[in-house]
Formats: structure tokens, sequence, C-alpha cells
């Protein structure tokens, strides 16, 4: 199989196996080459963490591409994650302009629980939603979605609320996504929309607040992409890996802070080969 290559814009978050720190290692040991533009560098990530280390690297992401660009580099995938502000997802929508044969895969990043995380603005849904609208897929959780299709959330929504959810992504000029953290009563579900299709894929709900599972399951589906999977194969096997990611982690009590992925890696290469042809 040909070589492959994934460029990756989101925060470093060095303590806490999140963003960059897992899209690395991840996509690397699926065997793409993976290239990162950190907007940030932070000593943790910030979800119960104090009085982290945060520097700001954005102004940098656009003069850093040019510098790649200039080398005649390209890339198979441009996967996005925590951009943080309305001017740097402006100035990675020119970086997107510099590699046009490349696909966008978005993690919009921005909200989960019915609320937009600390510091995000909400003119920057509106720049997340029109960068969603150029990629070929985008991974929002629920209240991301609703967000992006302006939908008021409700908890535990029915089969008719969800119609309407993926309608209107459609109608955003979404092409393909999939929702993640839809929860009915006691199951959830990734709602996986592929050019007006709807499909409902159940997974497991562990009780529990896993930091970093977004980012894990980002990550694999966009290292399965890269290697040749369609949408929903990608799907299938970032949820396979982050549930056991979950189930482990679940296990230990002192290990609250991210996924214990790792030790799984392993187990993701051999699966990604029953895949390939």
């Amino acid at each position: 199989m040909q070589d492959t290559k994934v460029l990756t814009i989101q925060d470093f978050s060095s303590f806490g196996q999140c963003s960059v720190s897992v899209a690395l290692p991840v996509i690397s040991a699926m065997g793409s080459e993976t290239v990162a533009l950190p907007v940030a560098v932070l000593s943790t990530h910030t979800s119960e963490f104090e009085d982290y280390i945060y520097n700001d690297l954005s102004e940098s992401l656009l003069p850093a591409a040019n510098h790649i660009k200039k080398y005649n580099q390209n890339f198979d995938l441009i996967y996005t994650g925590y951009l943080g502000k309305t001017k740097t997802v402006c100035d990675v929508e020119s970086i997107i302009d510099l590699f046009p044969e490349s696909r966008l895969i978005v993690d919009p990043a921005m909200a989960e629980s019915g609320e937009l995380y600390s510091g995000i603005s909400t003119d920057y849904v509106g720049a997340i939603s029109k960068l969603c609208k150029k990629s070929y897929l985008c991974l929002p959780n629920y209240t991301e979605a609703c967000m992006i299709a302006s939908v008021k959330q409700i908890d535990s929504p029915d089969d008719q609320f969800l119609t309407t959810l993926c309608d209107k992504l459609f109608l955003t000029g979404i092409s393909n996504f999939a929702v993640t953290g839809v929860e009915q009563g006691n199951e959830i579900f990734i709602i996986l929309g592929e050019k007006g299709k709807v499909t409902k894929l159940k997974t497991t709900k562990i009780q529990g607040k896993f930091y970093g599972a977004g980012d894990v399951f980002s990550s694999v589906t966009v290292g399965a992409l890269a290697k040749g999977l369609t949408i929903k194969d990608s799907i299938s096997l970032a949820t396979d890996f982050t549930q056991k990611a979950v189930e482990e982690t679940a296990k230990d009590s002192y290990h609250w802070y991210g996924l214990k992925f790792e030790k799984f890696l392993p187990y993701l290469i051999d699966k990604l080969k029953k895949y390939i042809k």
C-alpha cells in the first residue's frame, strides 16, 4: 500500500493523554506519517487541572504551514481538533487551501454536556460549523452536533428528534458525520450519517468521566481512513478500540486524567490489518 501522510492541527497538552499526545502515537502506529501543527502547548489538559501552563502558538500556524508547503509536501488527510479561537479557525481554512487535495476531518472539540468549553465564544460555533461544511467527515459529540445544527439539545432524544437533528446537519452542507455520545435511556449510540443515509450504531455505556476518549476515537478514525478504510469501518474500529481503552481505564481509579490506550496499540494494529486487503 502507498505511504500515507496526515497533518493534525490541535493543541498539545503535555500530560493527560489527549489532543496531539494521542493523535501522534495512534495515527503513527496505524502506519501513516503524522505531522503536527500545535495551536498551543499546555503543561496538562484543562479538565480538573489547576494553574496549568499555556503557551499560545496560534500565530505561527499559517507561517509554519507555508514553510512546509515550500518543500512540496502534501497530505492525504488534515485532521483538526481543539482550535480555541475564531481567528485560528480562519487560519486553518487558509492552511486547508494550501493543500487542496487533502481530505479534511473535523473534530469540533468545543462543547460537551450541553455547554461550550470555557473560553469558547458563541461566534466560534459559527466558524467551526463553516469548517465542518468543508470536511470529508465531521466528528461532533451530541452537544456539538446540536449546536452546529441549531437544534436545542434534549436529554435522551427519541428517534424522531435524532432524525430531525441529522436532517439539519445534512442541510448545513456537511456530507458525512458521526455523532458520538447519544444517550437513550440506559443505552448509548453513535449516529452515522453518510451522504443522506443514517445508521444508528449501539455502543456499551460505562459510567464515569473519561477525559480524552473523544481524541482517541477521532484519532483512530483518522488513522483508519488514511489507510483506505470506509467511513463505517473506520468508525467501527475506532469504537472497538476506544471501548477497550475505556474499560481498562475504568478499573484504575488513580488514572482519572486520560485513557490507558497505549497497551492496546498492538491490538489496534492487528485489527487494522484484517480490514486491509
